[in-house]
């Protein structure tokens, strides 16, 4: 069971907040190292990890 001091609601629905930057996440995107929740940002930073994908940039989609 998560310490509910180390939980939000700031995503609008319940989820960890990351150890290191403090960004509130969802359980889906959190990444447990040593017991701590991490956001990707800082278990890459932590573990020295990189991505096995590259991202893509994505432009503005307009649905007028």
């Amino acid at each position: 069971m998560p310490d509910p001091s180390k939980l939000s609601t700031a995503t609008g629905q319940l989820g960890p907040v990351c150890a290191v930057t403090g960004k509130a996440l969802t359980f889906g995107e959190a990444i447990v190292l040593d017991g701590d929740y991490l956001c990707i940002e800082a278990y890459i930073e932590k573990t020295g990890a990189s991505p096995s994908t590259e991202g893509k940039e994505v432009g503005d989609l307009d649905l007028d």
